[in-house]
């Protein structure tokens, strides 16, 4: 009777240290991603009002980020009446990352939609900072009425050509780092416009085009129209190297000294 307790006891002993033997299983760990908010801090507004019709109003924007992780992804615009809100959107890693404990200042440009706006002063609002602008006329193109003219209606052509006095590369201060081109010149006439202007990278070279619409068959004012447009070119994740790029006949190149991933 005594060796079959002893042997129960050695059973039991034996249960109790392999199970303190096994590892202790931990939960599996995400990957690292991203805080998303409103850290940055506008310190400065500009109104430019370009000199075409219907008008663009662009609003150059000065600030600073609080770190060198936090990465700018946009400035939006709102519009409520007669005023305009700029929103910043912002992103930072979200795991335990060594952040340089230094303000990052930035440049943007917004372009405002005033299309169609009436005539009248308008506020721009960004953070404490504020900026006003007038609309002298109603920016409304006067749309053909078909059937009281010869011939089919308007049509819109489609086209590239503008033309470029300078372009500026500006490297934000942050990591991963940000590219953006600020891009200066004119439009032929009074009545094109810039749809938009888009980047491309084919290996170390960006190529930035234009693209523009007018009114078909409508008289337009026979001088150039100056322009400023700034484009942020996709950077993230690039290997170091030097970078060019092109714009009509423009070329300018920069550097990236690491690898831009964090």
């Amino acid at each position: 009777m005594k060796r079959q307790l002893l042997l129960i006891s050695l059973i039991i002993l034996s249960v109790v240290l392999l199970a303190a033997c096994d590892p202790v299983s931990m939960p599996p760990q995400d990957d690292v991603g991203f805080i998303y908010g409103q850290e940055a801090t506008f310190e400065s507004l500009e109104v430019v009002i370009l000199e075409s019709f219907p008008v663009r109003v662009m609003v150059t924007v000065t600030g600073y980020l609080p770190d060198g992780c936090v990465v700018l992804d946009e400035i939006s615009s709102g519009r409520d009446g007669f005023d305009f809100t700029l929103m910043a959107t912002t992103h930072r890693p979200a795991g335990d990352v060594v952040c340089t404990e230094a303000l990052v200042p930035f440049t943007e440009t917004v372009e405002l939609e005033v299309l169609g706006l009436e005539a009248g002063a308008y506020t721009v609002h960004a953070q404490e900072q504020t900026a006003t602008f007038e609309l002298a006329v109603d920016n409304i193109m006067e749309e053909p009425v078909v059937g009281d003219q010869e011939g089919p209606a308007s049509e819109v052509i489609q086209g590239t050509v503008v033309y470029l006095n300078s372009m500026d590369i500006l490297i934000m201060e942050s990591f991963p780092v940000q590219v953006s081109v600020a891009l200066q010149g004119d439009l032929p006439d009074g009545c094109t416009t810039i749809q938009s202007v888009e980047s491309s990278l084919e290996g170390q070279t960006f190529t930035i085009t234009f693209r523009t619409h007018r009114p078909a068959d409508q008289m337009c004012t026979q001088a150039l129209v100056p322009f400023e447009e700034t484009v942020s070119l996709d950077v993230y994740g690039l290997p170091a190297g030097e970078y060019t790029v092109i714009a009509n006949d423009l070329t300018e190149t920069f550097t990236l000294d690491v690898d831009n991933t964090p």
